[in-house]
């Protein structure tokens, strides 16, 4: 019987270790999707929801989100939920690079007070050789700049190239 004691308190000491007591609760991931490019990199997007539980600070309950890719660290953010409410924040994560060349999918992991609460990994995003061919949800891959912002940036070079031009002519009259 005492063995049977001892074992029972080693278990449950055990288990608020693994469940530490200012842990938000009710992890989920909702509303995932994105796209991921042979050239052009991954996109992800989608929603963190869980249940604010205990004060970390400042009245919330604060969750941190990663996102990782080959073994490298590509986005993170910390998220505050209010106390005793579900709290629903959106996320969007994109970067650039060789995809093709590396393994296939995304690891996304939420932590709360130092242990992992919820991972998936991997996520497979759907898989475009090429950007074009991507029809919706696909991230900031592709987009034409407009001819004002085109012109904005012709008329800004002017601008900076005629303040330099001017400002050697003046070097040059105060010196000679």
């Amino acid at each position: 019987m005492r063995n049977f004691k001892t074992i029972a308190a080693a278990l449950a000491a055990t288990s608020l270790l693994a469940f530490p007591a200012n842990a938000a609760v009710n992890f989920s991931f909702e509303n995932l999707t994105g796209a991921e490019y042979d050239t052009a990199g991954v996109f992800v997007t989608g929603d963190i929801v869980f249940d604010g539980t205990v004060d970390d600070g400042f009245g919330f309950d604060d969750v941190v989100f990663e996102l990782w890719d080959d073994g490298s660290l590509k986005f993170t953010e910390t998220y505050s939920g209010l106390i005793g409410v579900t709290n629903t924040f959106h996320f969007e994560s994109w970067y650039p690079g060789l995809v093709g060349q590396s393994a296939p999918g995304v690891g996304l992991y939420l932590y709360d007070s130092g242990g992992e609460a919820l991972a998936i990994d991997p996520f497979f995003p759907p898989h475009y050789a090429d950007p074009s061919e991507c029809q919706e949800n696909c991230g900031p891959v592709g987009q034409v700049p407009e001819p004002a912002s085109w012109l904005m940036l012709v008329a800004g070079f002017g601008l900076l190239g005629g303040a330099l031009r001017a400002r050697r002519a003046q070097t040059a009259l105060s010196f000679g």
